[in-house]
């Protein structure tokens, strides 16, 4: 005859019920976020110094493949720049993004030991995730304009817009990593779904080709892919020859801000039961 447990169930919880991005909840715990920006930082750095140049070694030897592959192809690709200075900072940029999506949108799952001993804001976590890669952000913008004044690319003028460019970038990646964190939390084989839109996205995007190349009534719907404004921004702000497109790059915060809503709206659903989820 088995006995009922008389065990106390402790529930992992607010002191008040909050949304899953209560500014007032991950400002008291600001400083458990700085340690967790700090945590992702260093652990890079430490446990893989290889990391730290990764970000530009693996574009360089891919860089170096199409670049071949397309001399001898005799395609043109419509870059208005040495064509592998413009595959080079889009793989570049292109990687460091992906990154940043796939860890965000499994940085629940990594942090689901802690979550289920103490309480913190689940939404830190992928904050943590995107918020340091800003060292990341430092060492390709380096390696690029170092391979852009090595070969004698001049610098633009618009190179301000840098700022407005990552800053979307940045909140794109956030918003499609909660989203998907919040599926994963819905059903596992969503994470593969986002890793095969992933790599797919690297050839739908402008990483080996300009946009310039695609016929006009097809580029107004191609800006509709997100990455188009933010990489054509990118090389905007860093090349004298290419130009921000302003107008594609407001299609992508706009994009990017939906992402992140719905991600949001999604994951504060979720998450109501994320013990029995993880």
């Amino acid at each position: 005859m088995s006995t009922q447990s008389t065990r106390e169930v402790i529930h992992i919880r607010p002191e008040r019920p909050v949304g899953i991005l209560s500014l007032p909840e991950i400002w008291k715990f600001r400083v458990l976020l700085a340690q967790m920006i700090n945590r992702n930082i260093r652990s890079r750095i430490l446990n893989s110094p290889i990391s730290i140049v990764w970000g530009f070694i693996r574009p360089a030897i891919m860089a170096a493949a199409l670049v071949y592959i397309r001399h001898m192809s005799s395609a043109n690709l419509g870059a208005q720049i040495p064509y592998t200075l413009f595959i080079f900072s889009g793989l570049c940029f292109w990687f460091l993004w992906a990154e940043m999506v796939i860890q965000s949108a499994n940085s629940l799952k990594l942090d689901s030991g802690i979550s289920k001993k103490v309480y913190f804001p689940l939404i830190l976590s992928p904050i943590a995730v995107v918020a340091a890669r800003w060292v990341d952000i430092f060492i390709i913008s380096g390696a690029v304009i170092a391979f852009q004044l090595y070969l004698g690319v001049p610098m633009s003028l618009d190179l301000f817009a840098m700022v407005p460019v990552m800053f979307i970038m940045f909140l794109l990646a956030f918003g499609i990593g909660v989203l998907f964190a919040g599926l994963q939390l819905i059903h596992q084989d969503n994470s593969k779904f986002l890793e095969t839109a992933v790599y797919l996205g690297l050839f739908l995007s402008p990483v080996l080709f300009s946009k310039e190349i695609l016929p006009e009534i097809i580029q107004t719907y191609y800006n509709l892919n997100p990455m188009v404004g933010v990489l054509t921004g990118i090389r905007g702000a860093l090349f004298a020859p290419e130009s921000v497109d302003w107008i594609s790059l407001g299609v992508s915060a706009l994009i990017a801000l939906g992402f992140t809503t719905i991600g949001l709206l999604i994951l504060d659903r979720v998450a109501k039961n994320y013990a029995e989820r993880v």
